[in-house]
């Protein structure tokens, strides 16, 4: 993980690689790159602005020997790892919504089933939903990569796609 500051006192973004994670509080912005298929995954408590990303890249991390190194690297895994770490820093688990953004697919291989996007999406709904958390954005699917920054005192999402149709910016 990095973190970036333009000059002293501007707010710092830290970048969130594959596989990683990380949670703030405070006016830091949270940045990944190249969401193909990975998931972007934003989680932050409203009322007091902590809130954290992860750049998940695959669905199931407890079907995997490794999850409890890289919690980040899988979608289930990652949305507990993030909500355990923000309770510990002052969120309420109980005011925690989400924001998804990612999930694509890049590529077509229609003999090998459900892509992997897909199932990122997939295990990340169904995780949210079992612990409770609400979806309150989503930017899903299509063929196109994207990159995220997420600011969690202000629960903005801004996502950049790079696809033809050239949706630009969207804040969720």
């Amino acid at each position: 993980m990095k973190t970036y500051g333009t000059e002293p006192g501007a707010p710092s973004s830290v970048q969130i690689g594959i596989s990683e994670l990380a949670v703030v509080d405070g006016d830091e912005t949270l940045t990944s790159y190249g969401l193909g298929s990975c998931l972007a995954i934003a989680l932050y408590d409203p009322e007091v602005g902590i809130g954290g990303l992860a750049h998940a890249m695959l669905p199931d991390g407890d079907a995997a020997d490794n999850s409890d190194r890289k919690p980040g690297k899988y979608a289930d895994t990652a949305i507990r790892a993030l909500l355990r770490r923000m309770v510990e820093q002052g969120a309420s688990y109980t005011d925690v919504e989400a924001k998804l953004a990612g999930g694509s697919d890049m590529f077509d291989f229609d003999n090998f089933g459900e892509s992997v996007g897909k199932r990122n999406v997939m295990a990340a709904k169904a995780e949210l939903e079992k612990l409770g958390v609400p979806i309150v954005a989503e930017d899903v699917g299509g063929d196109h990569g994207r990159t995220v920054n997420f600011t969690p005192q202000t629960g903005t999402l801004v996502v950049k796609t790079a696809d033809d149709d050239e949706r630009g910016v969207k804040r969720l």
